[in-house]
Parts: C-alpha cells; sequence; structure tokens
C-alpha cells in the first residue's frame, strides 16, 4: 500500500494560525497557542544543551520541550499531549535498508519508545519519553505507521485521552516505523501544569565515505559507546534542563537587558548561532596515534571539532571562512577553538603529493603542500582528517590569505585565553565548567596522576590530558602561553613561505592576478588592499607574538618587514579616500566592503592602530558607509562587496559586476564590517549596517535558521545555511570593549 500523500490525514485539527506565536533566542524557543475556545492555552518551550565555556552536557545529542498548560475556563480539565516521531534519513533507499525497529523503555524518570536503525551502516537509536510525575499519566505506542491517515492512533487519544494497545500497530507493510509517547495532566480551573518531554538521538560512532576509520562522537566519553546511551541520556537531561536554563540565562540576560543594543541585534546574535549545531557538525574523541606532546594536546579534553563551510559547500572547517566565524567559538568555546587550531597546526607540517586537476585553470598540482594551511580539513564523502584539501577550483597553496589567517587566529586565540584567565575570579559563576589553575598547579595535578598508576598501566592506558580530570568531567582552561609556544614554528613556517609572494622586497605580497583568497572568483592583480592588509596585519602579530616567546631575532626580522610594507600600502593603495582595491587600473574605483579586514581583526586581538592610521582607517568606513550600504538598496541590504565609483563626484556609482562576488553582500562581512564601525565609534552606522541586512533577511525573506553566504539587489541568494555569518560575535567583541573603555 503506498504512502497516502496526507500522513496522519486522520488527526483532526483545529488550530487557528493567527492565535499561533514563536519566539526564538538560539538554543531556546517558545511556542504560543491560544485555545481559550476550548478553555486552554499552551506555552511550549524548548531547551537544548548548548552553554558557553561548558563541554559536557553541551555535546549531548538531545532536546527538551516542556509545555505549560493554563486553563483558563471555568472547569477542571484533563489535557493530552502527544510527541510522535519517526525513523528516516530522508533518503528512500537507506530507511528501507535502514531495518528499524521499535521497543519501550523506562529509565529513572524518563517513560518513553525509541527507534533503532542503521545510517550508511551506522547504529542510530532516537529516543522520545516523557518525564514521570505522580500528576501525569504517560502511555505509550511503540509501533504505528507514519505514512498511513493515523486513524487508529488519533481515535484512541480522542476516546480515551491516551493511548492503548488499540493503537499499535504490529505488522507494518512499510519500513517506516513511527512511535508516540503522551502525557496527560489533571488540571484545575486557573491553574497550571507542566509536561515535560525529550527527544534524544544516540549514534556514537561516524564513518565517512572513504570508512578509513572509525570515530567516537564526543559524549560518548560521559555516555558509553555502546548504543543503549538514549535512554540514559533522556533521564539525565529530564534532571538538568532547569539547570541548563538557569546556565543559558545568565549568559544571554546581559546582552537581552542592555538598553543601548536594538532589538534586531538581540535576535540576530543568538539565532546566528544554530549554524555551530545545525552545519552538519561532528564532536569527536580525538584519539592520538603517538604519545608526543599528549599532556599539552588540547584535543584529549576537548575532542576534535568540525563543522561545514555550508550545507551546499561539503568541506569541514573551511579555513579561510571560519575566519571569520571562529569569532563564535574563541567567544563560547574557546577551548574547541584551539583544539580546532591544534589539527590545523598538523594539518600544515603534511604533504599529500597526489597530483590533482585544478577546474580553474586545468592545472595539475599537488593536493596538499607542505608548510602551508589547508582549505578545508576534508570533505565527509571522502575522509575528513586524512584527506584534507577537498577544495577542487584553485591550488589553494597559492592563496594569499590562508597562511595570514592563521596567524591572526592564533593571536586572538591567545588574547581570549589571556582575557578569560585574567577575568576568571569576577566570572567565577559564568564559567562554573572550567577550572582555573595555573599552568604549573596542573602540571603537578597531572604528574600526580600519572604517578599513581603501576608500571603497566602507564604502558596501557592511552595519554590523557592535564587539561581535563577524567574523574569528574571538569575541563581546564587551555594555558595561553603554553598554546602560544605551541603554535609558534607552524606560525613562522606559513609566513615564511608567504615571504614568496613579496616579488619586489616591498615589505607587501602581491596577488597573482588571479583569484587567490576567499573572493575565489574576484580577480586581484599585485598588491592589494585585502589581501595586504590582512599580510600587515600577520605581521604584526608575528612580531608581538616573537616578542612574547622571547625570539628577538624573529622580532627584529618581521618588524623590519612590517615597517617596510606599511609604507608601501599607504604609497601604492591609499587614495585618500578609500584603499584601493588592488594596483590595477582597472579596478582603482572600485571600493572593497571588506578592505579594512586586517584592521578589523587587530582590533579583535586588542590592538588599536599599530599597523593602519586612525584618521586614513575612519575616512575608508566613511567612504564605504556611504557606497557600499547606503547607496546599495537605501542602506536596506548590508554591504554589497564592491561598489564602482563615478569618475563624476556629482553622480551615483554602482555595484561593481566584475564578477559574481562583487555584485554580492556576503552576511559574513557585513558583519564584520560592523564590527570595525562599532570599533571606530560608528554606532549608528554600524546598526544600520548589520540591521539593515539582517531584518531584510529575516521579516522580509523568511531565512532565520539558513543565513546564506550571500545576497543579491534582486533578492536572489547563494548558499543557503553558511558558516561566516558567524562573525557576528566579533560585534559583540567590539560592544564590549567599548564599554570596558567607558568605565
Amino acid at each position: 500500500m503506498p504512502p497516502t500523500r496526507n500522513p496522519l490525514g486522520a488527526w483532526e485539527t483545529h488550530l487557528d494560525g493567527s492565535k499561533c506565536t514563536y519566539t526564538a533566542l538560539y538554543p531556546r524557543s517558545w511556542t504560543e497557542i491560544d485555545l481559550s475556545e476550548f478553555g486552554v492555552k499552551l506555552i511550549g518551550r524548548q531547551i537544548s544543551p548548548f552553554i558557553p565555556h561548558e563541554y559536557k552536557d553541551s555535546s549531548l545529542p538531545c532536546a527538551v520541550f516542556v509545555w505549560t498548560v493554563e486553563n483558563v475556563g471555568d472547569r477542571d480539565r484533563k489535557v493530552s499531549i502527544t510527541f510522535t516521531f519517526k525513523n528516516g534519513t530522508g533518503n528512500k533507499k537507506q530507511d528501507a535498508e535502514g531495518n528499524a525497529t521499535t521497543y519501550p523503555f523506562s529509565e529513572g524518570a524518563a517513560k518513553g519508545a525509541s527507534i533503532k536503525q542503521t545510517i550508511f551502516g551506522m547504529e542510530c537509536t532516537y529516543c522520545v519519553a516523557c518525564k514521570v510525575s505522580p500528576e501525569i499519566n504517560i502511555s505509550r505506542c511503540h509501533k504505528f505507521d507514519p505514512c498511513g491517515n493515523g486513524e487508529k492512533l488519533w481515535n484512541d487519544l480522542k476516546e480515551n485521552g491516551k493511548l492503548t494497545d488499540k493503537s499499535v500497530e504490529e505488522n507494518l507493510k512499510t519500513k517506516d516505523v513511527a512511535i508516540a509517547v503522551s502525557g496527560q495532566v489533571h488540571v484545575k480551573s486557573k491553574s497550571q501544569s507542566d509536561l515535560e518531554f525529550v527527544l534524544a538521538w544516540d549514534m556514537p560512532s561516524v564513518k565517512f565515505f572513504k570508512n578509513i576509520k572509525t570515530h567516537w562522537r564526543y559524549y560518548t566519553k560521559f555516555f558509553g559507546r555502546t548504543g543503549e546511551a538514549g535512554p540514559p541520556i533522556c533521564e539525565h537531561a529530564l534532571q538538568s534542563y532547569n539547570k541548563w536554563e538557569q546556565s543559558i540565562d545568565y549568559w544571554q540576560r546581559p546582552i537581552l537587558e542592555d538598553k543601548d543594543l536594538p532589538d534586531w541585534y538581540k535576535s540576530a546574535i543568538f539565532n546566528e548561532l544554530y549554524y555551530i549545531a545545525d552545519g552538519g557538525t561532528v564532536w569527536l574523541v580525538f584519539e592520538p596515534t603517538d604519545d608526543v606532546e599528549a599532556i599539552n594536546d588540547p584535543r584529549l579534553a576537548y575532542g576534535r571539532f568540525a563543522y561545514l563551510e555550508g550545507h551546499e559547500y561539503r568541506m569541514y572547517n573551511t579555513y579561510d571562512v571560519h575566519f571569520y566565524a571562529s569569532h563564535a567559538l574563541a567567544s563560547l568555546w574557546p577551548n574547541l577553538q584551539v583544539s580546532l587550531q591544534y589539527d590545523f597546526r598538523d594539518s600544515i607540517y603534511a604533504e599529500i603529493t597526489e597530483s590533482r586537476k585544478n577546474l580553474y585553470d586545468g592545472k595539475y598540482t599537488s593536493r596538499k603542500v607542505k608548510n602551508s594551511v589547508p582549505h578545508d580539513l576534508g570533505d565527509p564523502d571522502e575522509e575528513p582528517f586524512v584527506l584534507i584539501n577537498s577544495y577542487p577550483i584553485h591550488d589553494v597553496s597559492e592563496w594569499r590569505d590562508l597562511n595570514i589567517k592563521f596567524v591572526l587566529q592564533v593571536y586572538r586565540d591567545y588574547h581570549t585565553l589571556s582575557k578569560l584567565a585574567q577575568s576568571h575570579s569576577e566570572n567565577a559563576n559564568k564559567f562554573s565548567s572550567i577550572e582555573f589553575i595555573d599552568k604549573d598547579s596542573l602540571f603537578e595535578m597531572y604528574m600526580d596522576n600519572r604517578n599513581k598508576l603501576s608500571p603497566d598501566e602507564k604502558v596501557s592506558k592511552k595519554p590523557a590530558s592535564m587539561y581535563i580530570n577524567e574523574s569528574n568531567g571538569k575541563v581546564y582552561l587551555m594555558d595561553a602561553m603554553t598554546y602560544l609556544k605551541a603554535m609558534y614554528p607552524a606560525c613562522k613556517a606559513v609566513i615564511e613561505k608567504s615571504l614568496q609572494w613579496d616579488k619586489d622586497n616591498d615589505g607587501l605580497i602581491e596577488n597573482g592576478r588571479s583569484p587567490d583568497q576567499t573572493f575565489d572568483t574576484w580577480l586581484m592583480d599585485g598588491p592589494s588592499a585585502y589581501c595586504g592588509g590582512l599580510w600587515l596585519a600577520g605581521l604584526h602579530c608575528m612580531s608581538v607574538m616573537a616578542n612574547l616567546l622571547d625570539h628577538p631575532d624573529d622580532c627584529i626580522k618581521f618588524t623590519e618587514i612590517l615597517e617596510k610594507g606599511k609604507a608601501s600600502f599607504e604609497d601604492k593603495l591609499w587614495n585618500k579616500t578609500y584603499y584601493k582595491f588592488d594596483v590595477s587600473s582597472s579596478s582603482k574605483e572600485s571600493v572593497m566592503a571588506d578592505q579594512l579586514c586586517g584592521h578589523w581583526y587587530l582590533r579583535c586581538c586588542g590592538f588599536d592602530y599599530d599597523v593602519f592610521p586612525k584618521e586614513n582607517v575612519q575616512t575608508a568606513l566613511q567612504t564605504i558607509y556611504k557606497n557600499n550600504v547606503m547607496s546599495f538598496c537605501k542602506g536596506n541590504m548590508g554591504a554589497v562587496n564592491g561598489f564602482v565609483l563615478n569618475s563624476n563626484p556629482d553622480k551615483p556609482g554602482h555595484p561593481d559586476n566584475t564578477t559574481i562576488q562583487s555584485e554580492e553582500v556576503w552576511t559574513g562581512v557585513t558583519y564584520g564590517l560592523a564590527a570595525t564601525m562599532l570599533h571606530e565609534g560608528m554606532i549608528d552606522e554600524a546598526f544600520q549596517t548589520a540591521g539593515g541586512m539582517y531584518k531584510s533577511m529575516s521579516e522580509k525573506f523568511g531565512m532565520n535558521f539558513e543565513t546564506p553566504e550571500a545576497f543579491y539587489a534582486d533578492k536572489y541568494f547563494r548558499s543557503i545555511s553558511y558558516m561566516r555569518p558567524l562573525s557576528i560575535w566579533s560585534m559583540q567583541t567590539a560592544w564590549e570593549r567599548r564599554k570596558t573603555q567607558q568605565k
């Protein structure tokens, strides 16, 4: 019997959409349903364990749904709420081969039902449960046909107010199967009661397409690898969600109560975080092949974290884009950011000589060149972390921005870790999951634990990080100086490799008359504002790091190159109004929205005008705001990447249509630009720039929780659900720094 076109069509629905509202402040949301005509109002709130500076519960695959039933009538009522869930991957062939089975379960305060299936040969169990309470009557149907009209299930609920054996359909003729868990509560007139549900999914192991190795998800450190973790996670979630809510509220409330921040921003700053969890994300246990520097490797404590560039761009941790997005991780889960950086540090030294044809120019080049930062850590359709650089369009070893972006992120992370360590006492509650202990004490604790092991145990036990206490799950903040020491050799290697692109020894690297950076269709020729600015910022960070680590020769070397490069940058690219796109005559009138990217990052690193003159920065920002923002869609769509000025200053210019990307608005670039404006005191301009874009995206286009990489003036978009918009968290960094300076 083929599936019905209207699944569960027998269910009688009397829901008036105009009486339903939805509010989201990720990772929380609220759904309000006004059923006053039936004597009831419902408020459902959803809570996910997405908790800054917390690494155990934040890794859990679950969500809690609490329904508050308010009886607004004059008589008592019994109210039932039913949670249904079906198997599936969205792929009919996979669903047919998934061999789904179902069963009821009880685990502590959690009573529910499960679906166990396989996905590409990997076991996955979905669990739905309701919290046990004397006031709640819980009933279950452990098997019914989700493709049918749902008549049996509905009649059971309609007649009995709960599920009975009549609902169960044992002999299904389809490969699809569903479960239902119902909670019934007696609510007195003018009072209210709660029904608490949870959804958990346990898929402990991950194998990518080439199946070179098995990875284990990070939460298995706490709930095991047996595939039986679903019910215990349900129980843990139902017992813990009140604490989660308190932690999330503590984190969000200062922003929500800040009267100087616009309302749209309070929505955007939290809701853009959806992509950290929804970006094809994997958070895995790290299992090293040797014991080299094991105690200092944060991956042993925090795991290995990876997310896709976008739902359509299937590459993990695309680095030129993560450069923008990383502000969210660095601000909220700095330990994950440094773990990700350790993966890239290792990848810099890797070499894959396999020859590959580039789609851009047809040339054959090596997949990965030594002493270069890879574009990405791999495609899930191959074998990530092993087969890096899955991007096939250009020879990314020649990209001018990747190496520098590693250096800049390293220093930004060092700055972030240092600030956190300095402020731990005043933020003790905020960072309750992190123990702030000095480096020497951590090492002593680690050695004490190791000395308690027998000689055989020392050989047999896997290396443990000094940054985690395996007995209680507590993690310790990565030591900033230890991190800097671990990263510095790789930083030096990639910067020195990049020096080959300074052909005329003027202190500036040149682009190769090709799209050799993150704007991978936009050709840059010779010194450019984007790559030149990043290069100078990177040199400044290298000289500071060399000084901190007592490498005087390196400090002198990079400082001398920087001073020479600064003079060249101003001489060749500053035109008294903005920094030119590059030195070619064809682009001299194009104003690039992201021309101050290097300065933006230096500001995020705690610097001021160490590289770029203040008056030039502020003049360029005013030029960008006047043209790329306000002369484009009346300032309501963000900043167009390129804007060509008219040779007659009295006549308007137009978006740069040199290439597809020059005429786009990049959401992540717009947020970064707005952050730069905040740093420079352009408060109204910053919120107009970012706010116009966000409000158009959410209110006009309805693209909440699927922010694209790019918009066009005619309302088309490219690459839905994308990593780069997480750069909005650099606006919060700028805002907090400004408020601190004003005190």
